[in-house]
C-alpha cells in the first residue's frame, strides 16, 4: 500500500465521527483540519494528539507523544502506522423528538389525571471531541448523527416524560395553561438533559417543546 501524503475529511451534513481510510503514513503527510473539525491521531487504542483547524505538515516535532510510543527515526520520509480520526463539531439543528405513548400528568389545578401529549425539535453538537471519541465511537469507523438519535431516543423521551410532570407538579401549572409556559418548560429540560449528553461529549442547543 502506498503511503499516504495528505490526509482530510470532506465531511457531509450528516456524519459526525470518521476514519480515514488507511493508517500507513509518513513523516512529511499534510494533515488538514478544517474549521468545525478536529483530528485525533490514535496508535494502539490510544489518543496521542490532537489537532484543530489548520494544515499541519507531520514532523516529529508536531507530534511528539506518537514519536515516543513509535520511535520514529529524525529526518527524511519515515512511515509509520497511526490512524487519524476526525470529529465533526457542526450543529445538527433539525432533530425531531415525539412522546410514543401520552403522559399521565395529574393537574395540580383540578386534581384530575390528564393524558399529554408533545413534540418538538433540537439541536445536538460536539463540544467535547474527545470526550465524545473516548466514550461513544469505539471502532466503529463512521459515526452519523442518526446513530446518536437511535442511542438516546429512548433516554431522552424518558427523561422529557419525567421532567414534564415534574414541572407541571412542582410549579402548579394547570395543563390547560402549559403553552403559556413552554419556553421556560423547554429551557429547564435542555439544561437537565445537558446533564446527560455531557457525559459523553455533547450539548443538546435550540431545545423546543410543542
Amino acid at each position: 500500500m502506498a503511503l499516504i501524503d495528505i490526509v482530510k475529511w470532506d465531511m457531509t451534513n450528516d456524519e459526525i465521527c470518521y476514519k480515514f481510510p488507511s493508517d500507513n503514513l509518513k513523516i512529511g503527510t499534510q494533515l488538514v483540519v478544517y474549521p468545525t473539525q478536529t483530528a485525533f491521531f490514535i496508535k494502539g487504542g490510544s489518543i496521542c494528539d490532537e489537532f484543530t483547524e489548520g494544515t499541519y505538515t507531520i514532523t516529529t516535532e508536531n507530534i511528539p507523544v506518537l514519536n515516543k510510543l513509535i520511535n520514529i527515526p529524525y529526518g527524511g520520509d519515515t512511515p509509520f502506522k497511526a490512524e487519524v480520526w476526525f470529529i465533526n463539531q457542526v450543529a445538527k439543528l433539525d432533530l425531531q423528538w415525539g412522546t410514543p405513548r401520552p403522559i399521565l400528568m395529574e393537574d395540580p389545578k383540578y386534581k384530575i389525571i390528564v393524558p399529554v401529549r408533545a413534540h418538538g425539535q433540537y439541536g445536538i453538537k460536539v463540544i467535547n471531541p474527545r470526550l465524545f471519541l473516548q466514550t461513544l465511537i469505539g471502532n466503529m469507523q463512521v459515526f452519523t448523527v442518526d446513530k446518536i438519535e437511535s442511542y438516546f431516543k429512548g433516554r431522552l423521551v424518558t427523561s422529557l416524560n419525567a421532567l414534564m410532570s415534574q414541572q407541571v407538579t412542582e410549579q402548579k401549572v394547570s395543563v390547560l395553561d402549559i403553552n403559556a409556559r413552554l419556553n421556560e418548560i423547554s429551557q429547564t429540560c435542555c439544561d437537565q438533559l445537558n446533564n446527560i449528553f455531557g457525559k459523553y461529549g455533547l450539548a443538546i442547543i435550540e431545545f423546543s417543546i410543542m
